[in-house]
């Protein structure tokens, strides 16, 4: 992993930054510390001037102007670094955004979206933090100590010495409390990233968790993670116990030894009044820009995590859907050779398809079959190049499909999954999802009616408007096929893959879509992977898939006469369909 902090040095230089926005609030900020080092001084001649008698109405009428104008300027100073910070988390987040959405599903088979969430809403805000206001301040607070120690100095330097040890011997005593809390808000930071991500994919299959009557559990790994956050809170509570009466120690002590030995020059009259009510005030600029670094320094050690994470994130190789050549004309053949794939990182993944060699001919309908665990998903995912097979070939007519623009060659594929899912939106949203050009109300409805999803589509409270929820909870998985059959039919696919896309319908709604379906797939390469075997009998082929390979191809009469496994699949599953309707 790279350093922290030359990570949070790449993530800058990757960002858009408001340079002309940070300068105009540093400027701010200057000239707000540079009112704060002329009101002591003011207050100094006031005090001078009311203790001989006058009264000091030109230096109140200036003393008010000066702590109303730095007001002022304090207020447009944070307005200027808040809008510069919104443009940096915005521009920020969109990158990760944008690189989340283009990451291989590799990638994502292993990653937590919950975390994923929550590191890019909370990590950006961390950064930006850093990057606007905890920098815009160290400059002031820099200005500020200095400014006052060279003031402090011309006033009386012998008072300075004084002012100068004491607060050193407060650094020293702060510093070390401070670094302990900069290790410990990283370790806070990682914590709720992950309670937030195990929280969200909990919260995401909320009908599973129910279902297996598993809240308790669930709770307690929940609890486990809020345990482990609760010990690092009260690491830090016990830090910041010791560190806020040091602070008032090192502030009181340094005051003590001002006013003790302020006070007796102002005794002997080497020393007056307002000089050390002048030097009690420059105190609190010396001290506080101090114990800021402090704090600084914890915000850049959070910074330069939260940056190693995201500059990871943004190292992470995204799929390439521009380069490659142009997706092939209908009429191309499938046609996989000796493919061999596994999941898993670094080839350790089970084997899923082992030297899978297997042509699908061009507008004609193949359906694969066979047991779970064949491969027969993999097959579709592999077509649609979410992986990349281990070894073997896939081309497309006579090129290989790695070497086809990714892009154009999806929008060739019209794929409805198995578990048809939907993102929340509404109903429209989701058929149109990804097509390069809305369609007309017309086509919309001539799709449903094809899907046979007009009608309870109409019944909905909005229509097509209707919001359908998360993962699309608020339709029934029937319905939630039939809307993914209905996007099959807007995209007028080359290529279609059916997953059981049957599998969630009562019996009249099946021999409905059946009858879509055959309309759909008419003149298309069409790849069908079903159990129920009834649903695919009249396929051009047949293969028959058992541990990753082809062990049988043909249409139904043929297997039926030559290949034990399929006769015995289609025996067991008559033998069961008659005991259902018996």
């Amino acid at each position: 992993m790279q350093h922290p902090m030359k990570a949070l040095t790449r993530l800058i230089r990757r960002m858009r930054i408001p340079w002309l926005l940070l300068v105009v609030a540093s400027v701010f900020a200057l000239i707000e510390t540079a009112a704060g080092l002329w009101v002591p001084l003011i207050t100094r001649d006031l005090i001078g001037e009311a203790g001989a008698g006058i009264v000091p109405r030109p230096l109140i009428i200036q003393l008010v102007l000066v702590i109303l104008g730095q007001a002022v300027v304090s207020g447009v100073g944070l307005y200027l670094l808040a809008r510069a910070g919104e443009i940096m988390t915005a521009d920020l987040r969109t990158q990760l955004v944008g690189r989340l959405l283009h990451l291989p599903m590799p990638f994502h088979d292993e990653a937590q979206s919950g975390e994923l969430t929550s590191r890019a809403m909370s990590d950006t805000v961390t950064v930006k933090s850093l990057l606007t206001v905890e920098a815009v301040g160290l400059l002031a607070s820099i200005l500020a100590m200095v400014g006052s120690i060279v003031i402090l100095w011309v006033l009386d330097w012998r008072l300075t010495l004084v002012l100068f040890g004491c607060s050193l011997a407060g650094l020293l005593l702060i510093l070390p409390i401070a670094t302990r809390l900069t290790a410990i808000g990283k370790d806070v930071q990682d914590g709720q990233a992950k309670l937030s991500g195990r929280l969200a994919g909990v919260l995401a299959e909320m009908r599973l968790v129910k279902a297996s009557c598993a809240e308790n559990e669930e709770l307690g790994r929940a609890r486990e993670s809020v345990d482990d956050l609760k010990r690092l809170g009260y690491r830090e509570a016990r830090i910041m116990a010791a560190l806020g009466p040091t602070m008032t120690l090192a502030m009181s002590g340094a005051m003590v030894a001002i006013l003790g030995y302020g006070g007796a020059r102002v005794g002997t009259g080497t020393l007056t009044v307002g000089t050390l009510v002048a030097f009690i005030l420059y105190l609190f600029q010396v001290v506080v820009p101090m114990i800021q670094f402090s704090t600084f320094a914890a915000s850049l050690s959070k910074a330069a995590g939260a940056a190693a994470y995201l500059s990871g994130l943004l190292d992470e190789t995204v799929e390439d859907r521009t380069e490659g050549g142009p997706a092939p004309l209908r009429g191309a053949t499938l046609t996989f050779d000796s493919v061999t794939h596994s999941y898993g990182q670094d080839d350790d993944g089970a084997q899923v398809l082992d030297g899978l060699s297997l042509e699908i001919p061009a507008g004609k309908m193949t359906a694969l079959v066979g047991p779970s665990g064949a491969g027969k998903t993999t097959v579709l995912s592999l077509i649609e190049r979410f992986y990349r097979p281990d070894s073997g070939t896939i081309r497309v007519g006579d090129e290989p499909l790695d070497t086809l623009q990714l892009a154009a060659w999806r929008r060739t594929i019209g794929y409805v999954p198995q578990e048809a899912p939907l993102l929340a939106g509404t109903v429209r949203e989701n058929l149109c999802l990804g097509l390069e050009s809305q369609p007309s109300e017309r086509e919309v409805n001539d799709a449903l009616a094809a899907a046979r999803a007009n009608e309870f589509v109409a019944n909905l409270p909005e229509g097509l408007d209707t919001e359908v929820g998360e993962r699309g909870v608020k339709l029934s998985g029937g319905q939630r096929q039939r809307l993914a059959i209905a996007r099959a039919f807007l995209t007028d696919p080359d290529i279609l893959m059916l997953d059981e896309a049957t599998a969630n319908l009562d019996a009249e709604s099946e021999e409905a879509i059946r009858a879509a379906l055959a309309d759909l797939t008419q003149e298309r390469t069409t790849l069908v992977v079903a159990h129920r075997l009834s649903t695919v009998r009249e396929a051009d082929q047949i293969a028959i898939m058992e541990s990753g390979r082809v062990t049988g191809i043909g249409r139904h009469e043929e297997l039926m006469s030559t290949h034990d496994v399929y006769r015995d699949l289609v025996e067991k599953q008559s033998l069961e369909d008659h005991r259902l309707t018996a």
